[in-house]
C-alpha cells in the first residue's frame, strides 16, 4: 500500500493517550501576525499515516513557501500492525519572514505523502474595523 495521510493539520495542542487515542485541539489554517518577521510561540503539526503493516519509513517534512524550502526535518517512523502511525511535532517559536501561504509537506523519498497549508497574514493596526466575527489565532 502506498503511504498516505488520513489526517494532517496544524493545531494549538495534540496528544496521544496511553491507549493510543489521538486528541487534536484548536485546528487552524490561518495565522495573523502583528509584525514581520513574526510567528507563533507554540503550535503542533499532526499527521496520521497509513501504509504497509509494520514497515519502517524515512520521511522528510518540509515547510515550503512557493518553491522555496523554509525548513526541513527528517523523521524515521514505523507503522503499527494495523498499518498506521500518528505523528505529533511540537513547533516552538514558529517564525515567518513575510505574509504568504506556507505548506507543510510530508515526503517519502520523492513522493508527497500529504500536506496542509497555513495562510500567514499581517495585522494592520492603523486600520480599525468593526469585528463581526472572531478570527482564529
Amino acid at each position: 500500500m502506498k503511504l498516505h495521510t488520513e489526517i494532517i493539520t496544524l493545531c494549538d495542542y495534540a496528544l496521544i493517550s496511553r491507549e493510543g487515542k489521538l486528541s487534536i485541539n484548536g485546528i487552524f489554517d490561518e495565522l495573523r501576525v502583528q509584525k514581520f518577521p513574526g510567528g507563533i510561540a507554540r503550535a503542533f503539526f499532526v499527521a496520521t499515516l497509513r501504509g504497509d503493516i509494520d514497515k519502517a519509513y524515512t520521511l522528510k517534512i518540509n515547510t515550503e513557501s512557493g518553491k522555496k524550502i523554509v525548513n526541513t526535518l527528517n523523521l524515521d517512523v514505523r507503522t503499527s500492525p494495523n498499518g498506521k502511525n500518528n505523528i505529533i511535532l511540537e513547533l516552538v517559536n514558529l517564525g515567518f519572514e513575510k505574509e504568504g501561504e506556507y505548506r507543510f509537506v510530508i515526503y517519502n523519498g520523492k513522493d508527497e505523502v500529504g500536506s496542509t497549508q497555513l495562510k500567514v497574514l499581517g495585522v494592520d493596526q492603523s486600520v480599525t474595523q468593526e469585528v463581526k466575527y472572531k478570527l482564529p489565532n
